[in-house]
């Protein structure tokens, strides 16, 4: 039989070695909080009309807490879990059971879907959060030269597009005259085009013949989803010279602005290899 002493020893021991001991519960602090895969903030961009993917992946969620993903601009919740609050099809949530990432997939972005977005995990002590810029680059087209264009009647008229920023080269160029498309199958009208493989750029060029008074007015050259590119064009009867108080000459408008155009088109192309 024990003495007294002994017991007290005893339960002593056993209170000590309780404190002692790791309390192995779930979700506790002993485990290691829940973290985002790479830095605070990650800038993103996606092309106009494609799908941006905004992937989110987490570590340590051991228990299964929900995952949100929010727009800032509004505060709208778009998902939390697997299931969508947005009435716009466009916005979905990709997970495989079992895997840390939880990927928010937008459709067919546009300029509204610039900002930020961000993806949340709710824990018991708080919430977590890791926040996404998303930049939307728009195709967009420009012509070459001075936004005004200057043609003596009897002369040709060409204009140079290019096109940049696209996913693939667009399958067509539109000019148009006033707001009017212009038709290419007229003797005096010819349009060349280049897919540009080298320099990933596409470009247009219009070529009017024997201009006219009535060719005066602004000439626009745009395609699918692309910001358009408009030039104002002035063709002038009677002197075939303009007088170009800059240079304090009077040299052929229509050779003028030929040679002109010539020489951008080189020094772009120029710029382009390099050289």
């Amino acid at each position: 039989m024990m003495s007294r002493n002994h017991e007290i020893i005893i339960i002593i021991f056993v209170v000590s070695t309780l404190n002692h001991a790791p309390i192995m519960i779930k979700g506790s602090a002993n485990l290691s909080p829940v973290v985002f895969e790479g830095s605070e903030a990650t800038n993103m961009t996606a092309h106009f009309g494609s799908t941006a993917m905004l992937s989110c992946k987490i570590r340590n969620n051991v228990d299964d807490n929900p995952v949100s993903w929010i727009r800032l601009r509004d505060w709208h919740i778009l998902s939390t879990g697997p299931n969508t609050f947005t009435q716009d099809e466009r916005f979905a949530v990709r997970h495989t059971v079992g895997d840390n990432d939880w990927t928010l997939a937008i459709k067919f972005v546009n300029q509204r879907d610039q900002g930020v977005y961000v993806c949340q995990v709710s824990t018991s002590t708080g919430s977590v959060s890791h926040y996404y810029n998303l930049g939307i680059i728009v195709p967009r087209a420009y012509i070459l030269g001075a936004d005004e264009y200057y043609a003596m009647a009897g002369g040709d008229i060409s204009l140079v597009c290019i096109i940049e920023d696209t996913l693939e080269p667009p399958q067509y160029v539109y000019w148009y005259h006033n707001d009017k498309i212009i038709n290419y199958d007229t003797k005096r009208t010819r349009v060349s085009f280049d897919l540009g493989e080298n320099t990933k750029k596409t470009s247009s060029r219009l070529v009017i013949a024997t201009v006219e008074k009535s060719d005066s007015g602004n000439y626009t050259c745009s395609t699918t989803h692309a910001e358009p590119s408009t030039i104002s064009v002035y063709v002038s009867e009677g002197d075939k010279t303009l007088h170009l108080q800059d240079a304090g000459t009077s040299i052929s408008s229509s050779l003028f602005w030929n040679v002109f155009s010539s020489l951008l088109i080189l020094h772009y192309v120029q710029q382009c290899r390099g050289v």
